[in-house]
C-alpha cells in the first residue's frame, strides 16, 4: 500500500508542477497578444486565447514526444518547457 501512496503522490505533484507551468506559458505568451492584438484592431481576448494556446499546444506536443516510453523525467520536462 505504501508503494502505491509514493507513486500516486508522485504522480500528482507531478500533474500539479506541469499545469502551473502550462498556465504560467499561457499567461507569459498570452500578454504580449493583448497589446499587439490592441494595436492591430483584433479583439484583445481572442488574441491573447490565440497566442496562449498555441504557446501551450507547443509545450503538450513536446511532452507528448518524450513520453512515448510512459514516463517523464524531470529534464524531459525541463526541456519541453524551454523555448
Amino acid at each position: 500500500m505504501t508503494r502505491v501512496m509514493e507513486v500516486m503522490n508522485k504522480t500528482v505533484a507531478l500533474t500539479l508542477d506541469i499545469g502551473q507551468r502550462l498556465f504560467s506559458l499561457f499567461v507569459a505568451s498570452a500578454l504580449p497578444a493583448i497589446t499587439g492584438g490592441a494595436v492591430i484592431g483584433v479583439s484583445v481576448a481572442k488574441s491573447a486565447l490565440i497566442a496562449g494556446f498555441m504557446a501551450v499546444a507547443g509545450v503538450l506536443q513536446k511532452l507528448a514526444a518524450a513520453s512515448t516510453d510512459g514516463e517523464l523525467t524531470k529534464e524531459e520536462i525541463a526541456e519541453a518547457f524551454k523555448k
